[in-house]
């Protein structure tokens, strides 16, 4: 943690994650990334109405965090005995210009600091209820921010699919620009300049995109979008696992009888592997062993009830049974 001046800060209304604010594509906006040790750096929100008491100077300071409908960036306003900043562009702004405005003198505050940003105990309650943080990613002079994670196992998406979203901003004809750059069933990427949508363009991969847009030619797609990040990686594998596990069918004996769900392991186990010479009456096997007294089932004996004579079992497919 800084150790910086730390003030008292009390946290007087938590405030909300606004889903469109927090993980669209002005999301990096809304996320202040601090850092609390040499080697940990992690986004902490402007949650939308938050509202912080701070003391300064023996006077009670309420800075609060409001949305700019033009800009859609957060904005600042800071109260005190009745004197009002306004909404201003940082919370450093509006902290002292709410201050100037009591003590009549020039003192600088740090925003960050007056708004608890560096203190543990409300940082911790700031992002309790936060499911997925997003990565923010240096890549050399830019920044990219991945949002929102989707997964599939779409050819040239490295595990992203659709949902994913990121942004970086760089030049495009000559304009200091947003670039966004999603997944849906196919890849986007647009770019604005204040609001203005300037480029538009879609493509199967991120590489294919990129490859028209005859910028940042030493990158290629996936890197720009923030595919093949580490972090972005490591979250993509364990969302696809995730995924798997929930499309995974499975059944007790209980279920032995039921020959619907038999149906759909079989799909799942049996048929898409290409298993040929399968029996049509495999699901016999089930209500065979199911009522028979000996608990124990022998691979590959009992399968040579439904497969030809001599039948020479592969390894796949004594896997696929067992499975």
């Amino acid at each position: 943690m800084s150790k910086k001046k730390q003030y008292i800060v009390t946290l007087l209304a938590k405030g909300i994650i606004s889903e469109d604010l927090h993980y669209g594509i002005y999301a990096r906006n809304w996320w202040e990334p601090c850092k609390f040790n040499e080697n940990c750096i992690n986004p902490i929100p402007y949650r939308l109405f938050i509202c912080v008491n701070c003391c300064l100077n023996g006077k009670n300071f309420a800075i609060t965090v409001l949305n700019d409908e033009q800009t859609h960036n957060p904005c600042f306003r800071c109260i005190c005995d009745g004197k009002d900043s306004g909404t201003q562009l940082t919370a450093t702004a509006a902290i002292n210009n709410t201050y100037s405005q009591i003590f009549s003198n020039k003192t600088k505050y740090s925003g960050l600091a007056v708004m608890g940003f560096d203190n543990e105990a409300i940082v911790h309650e700031l992002v309790a209820d936060i499911s997925f943080i997003p990565i923010f990613i240096r890549l050399d002079q830019i920044l990219i921010v991945v949002s929102k994670i989707g997964v599939s196992s779409r050819e040239g998406c490295y595990g992203a699919g659709p949902g994913y979203l990121s942004t970086l901003i760089t030049k495009y004809a000559d304009k200091r620009s947003l670039f966004v750059q999603s997944i849906e069933d196919e890849c986007s990427l647009d770019i604005y300049n204040e609001g203005i949508k300037l480029y538009h363009n879609k493509d199967t991969t991120p590489n294919k995109i990129w490859e028209t847009i005859g910028i940042l030619k030493k990158y290629d797609g996936a890197t720009l979008f923030g595919i093949t990040d580490y972090n972005i990686q490591q979250i993509l594998t364990e969302l696809n696992k995730l995924e798997k596990s929930k499309n995974l069918i499975t059944c007790t004996s209980d279920n032995w009888k039921n020959i619907d769900i038999l149906n759909l392991i079989f799909e799942q186990n049996i048929k898409k592997r290409k298993i040929a010479n399968t029996f049509s009456s495999w699901s016999k096997l089930f209500t065979n062993w199911y009522d028979q007294t000996n608990t124990i089932i022998q691979f590959p004996t009992i399968l040579y009830q439904i497969y030809p004579k001599n039948y020479q079992f592969q390894e796949k497919e004594l896997g696929a049974w067992r499975a």
